[in-house]
């Protein structure tokens, strides 16, 4: 596993064995900018490397805006699928904020045919993730 991006806002690494990028969140409070740019920089990393799996580690994410996530929805999520993204998983201790945040975009993740499980812990979706190597 190598670390392919890092800021205050997000880490990102890269698994190539399972073809897996993982974010995982900071409980900074961020900027529009600050949310986008981990996924913009997974997007264009996809265009050099095979990715089909993605963590989104949001155990210690702070509230994320409506416009957040509705960007996310509307732009990040088809972009990913484009580029290849078979699925994706969250892993978090729900709250009701969370849940909500979740609910819509596993909403979304549905529409482009993206699997989305949410698991508490990465061990767990990784595990997941090796069931389609079979």
């Amino acid at each position: 596993m190598e670390t392919i991006f890092e800021n205050d806002v997000a880490k990102i690494t890269y698994e190539e064995e399972l073809k897996i990028l993982s974010i995982t969140w900071t409980n900074k409070k961020m900027t529009f900018e600050e949310y986008q740019l981990p996924f913009k920089f997974a997007i264009e990393f996809m265009s050099k490397k095979p990715v089909v799996n993605y963590i989104s580690d949001i155990r210690n994410q702070g509230i994320v805006s409506p416009d957040y996530r509705k960007w996310l929805q509307e732009t990040a999520l088809p972009e990913a699928a484009k580029a290849g993204l078979k699925r994706v998983v969250g892993v978090a201790s729900v709250n009701v904020f969370k849940q909500y945040y979740i609910n819509n975009v596993f909403q979304s993740a549905k529409k482009f045919g993206i699997p989305f499980k949410m698991f508490n812990t990465i061990d767990e979706a990784k595990k997941w993730f090796r069931e389609f190597e079979k």
